[in-house]
């Protein structure tokens, strides 16, 4: 019996080593694969997701599937311009944000790349003026 149990010691701290060694190979190789998708502006079907729109906003004039599939074009066409432009972490997530609920949408990513840019200029602006708070300052001891 007191072999058994040795044996079944150590079969539990070899699977829990295997564990260890495999999580961050699997960590890895899914941090890698968002970066990829993150490369190019990704594909989304905007038909489906423009149907649903209209769905969800019945009753609303002027809302038909052309009219959003023609804005999700144009959105997305705008991506394409820019996408380069745009850090990689911030394509990551707006990609990843736009993808929860199962319809993506061109505009959606515009918008949140959009709020990015303008949280991160504003992030730096502020940078700035805490480097900076009031410009030159005047020299002590001198009057006019």
């Amino acid at each position: 019996m007191v072999s058994r149990s040795r044996t079944q010691g150590a079969l539990e701290c070899n699977r829990e080593r295997v564990s260890l060694m495999i999580m961050p190979a699997m960590l890895l190789t899914g941090l890698g694969l968002v970066v990829q998708v993150a490369d190019a502006v990704p594909r989304y079907d905007i038909r489906r997701t423009c149907r649903a729109a209209v769905t969800l906003a019945a009753g609303s004039e002027g809302r038909t599937v052309e009219s959003c599939m023609a804005g999700e074009e144009a959105a997305r066409k705008d991506l394409e311009k820019q996408w380069v432009k745009v850090p990689a972490p911030e394509r990551t997530q707006c990609v990843g944000t736009v993808a929860v609920g199962g319809s993506p949408s061109y505009v959606e990513l515009l918008i949140c790349l959009e709020m990015m840019r303008d949280s991160r200029t504003h992030q730096q602006d502020e940078r700035a003026k805490a480097r900076n708070p009031a410009g030159p300052t005047p020299q002590k001891g001198m009057t006019n």
